[in-house]
């Protein structure tokens, strides 16, 4: 683990001791896009040299820095030896250290920039083409089996967990916007200490920055493994988002990795369409109140056969752009519709699901 120490402006290129890895500047550390030294090993003896390259950093709250699952699940899957293809599907970890601030200490995660994720990429209502929609879901697909193969079930796929950039992504200088300063005012009569910042930031990251690229340009990886969990004979209930929820979920029955197949079939439908499957309201709502609603969307929308009834396929063709095409569709209904068992038993597997029509036919694009 790497520990934050100052290194004169000068470093760059000079052989360094390994203690000092990063170098942050001023207190960007507020926000969670830095410009950092990455330390690179050279061929040779023991000497490190300096390159300027942007990193993001996830900064942990400091009581759920005590437990740091999510960084155990980073090394596990780095000291993985297997050949999979979906390997780098998934995030990784380019290296970790701990800040101690105010509020205590925080455990820093050094990732990747990824431009782009898949909430942008829905939110911004573009049409999407078939083989944009089968790269895009073959590629999320391959990450989640190489976790599944691990034992792994995600437990928290949404639009905003996948991360998109593009092959050979630009120079870094245009990950970000210039930083606006908002000032903290503490109000009037609370007690000012050391536990806020003196100023936030709002994201510096463009918007559509990803409007453009060509689908064979995009790479996705699946991120955020805070929620993962290993060992699902236990007793512990994921965290999925409500409307992605597999019905075992809903009636509180027992569940495995397929809930994450059902949660990707859900997030498919929403990239192809750009709008949820289940548009599910929670507000005012009890939590039993919440359960109906959604088992009722389920019953309108799936119900009626085992693969998948014509309410469904129309409502499919309905959100889909002419040029997505008649045969395309019926494919990705297929694919969905193996997806979207209610009954997990039924639910096809992600290995077998990576031999679909869909993910393997040639798509002009």
């Amino acid at each position: 683990m790497t520990t934050l120490e100052p290194i004169p402006t000068n470093d760059k290129g000079r052989t360094v001791e390994a203690a000092q890895a990063f170098r942050l500047f001023s207190d960007l550390l507020h926000t969670l896009s830095f410009t950092v030294l990455i330390l690179l090993r050279e061929p040779g003896p023991v000497s490190f040299t300096w390159l300027q390259q942007h990193v993001a950093l996830k900064i942990l709250k400091a009581d759920a820095s005590k437990r740091d699952k999510e960084l155990s699940v980073f090394l596990h899957l780095a000291a993985v030896n297997l050949d999979h293809p979906g390997k780098g599907h998934v995030l990784e970890l380019l290296d970790h250290f701990k800040h101690d601030g105010p509020n205590g200490t925080h455990l820093c995660l050094v990732l990747p920039v990824m431009v782009s994720d898949g909430e942008e990429m829905t939110v911004n209502r573009k049409p999407h083409q078939a083989a944009y929609v089968q790269s895009i879901s073959k590629q999320i697909l391959l990450g989640l089996d190489f976790l599944h193969t691990l034992g792994i079930a995600h437990c928290d796929l949404q639009p905003a967990n996948i991360m998109v950039s593009t092959v050979g992504a630009a120079p870094s200088v245009t990950l970000l916007e210039p930083p606006e300063f908002s000032p903290v005012r503490w109000l009037e009569g609370t007690t000012v200490d050391g536990s806020a910042p003196n100023y936030l930031i709002a994201t510096q990251r463009p918007r559509g920055q990803l409007d453009d690229a060509h689908f064979s340009d995009l790479l996705v990886k699946i991120g955020d493994l805070g929620g993962v969990i290993q060992d699902q004979g236990c007793n512990h209930r994921p965290v999925t988002p409500t409307a992605l929820r597999a019905p075992e979920l809903i009636h509180r029955n027992s569940w495995n990795a397929g809930i994450d197949v059902w949660a990707l079939g859900c997030l498919i439908f929403e990239l192809a369409t750009n709008e949820p499957l289940f548009p599910l309201g929670t507000f005012g709502l009890s939590a039993e109140q919440i359960d109906e609603e959604h088992l009722y969307l389920l019953s309108q929308m799936l119900d009626g056969c085992d693969n998948m009834n014509e309410t469904f396929v129309k409502h499919l063709t309905d959100r889909l752009a002419p040029e997505f095409g008649a045969e395309n569709i019926q494919r990705l209904a297929s694919l969905l519709s193996l997806m979207l068992q209610q009954d997990p038993k039924k639910r096809t597997s992600t290995a077998e699901l990576l031999s679909h029509p869909f993910l393997v036919a040639e798509i002009e694009g």
